[in-house]
């Protein structure tokens, strides 16, 4: 992956694309903790919160 370590943005997005890859094969065969994990990884890197419910007050 030498080829990516010049540009940091691009380098970012393939770790991403292949983290999302990982996400898909793991729920596939059933592994739900490591896919959890993943998934609080990818969350962590795009920065997306989950979306509150209507019934709970929104905390930052």
């Amino acid at each position: 992956m030498d080829i990516y370590g010049k540009d940091p943005v691009v380098t970012r997005a393939v770790a991403l694309a292949l983290m999302r890859q990982s996400l898909g094969l793991l729920d596939a065969v059933g592994d739900t903790a490591p896919a959890v994990h993943l998934q609080m990884a990818i969350d962590t890197m795009t920065r997306s919160l989950p979306s509150p419910r209507d019934d709970q007050p929104v905390t930052a």
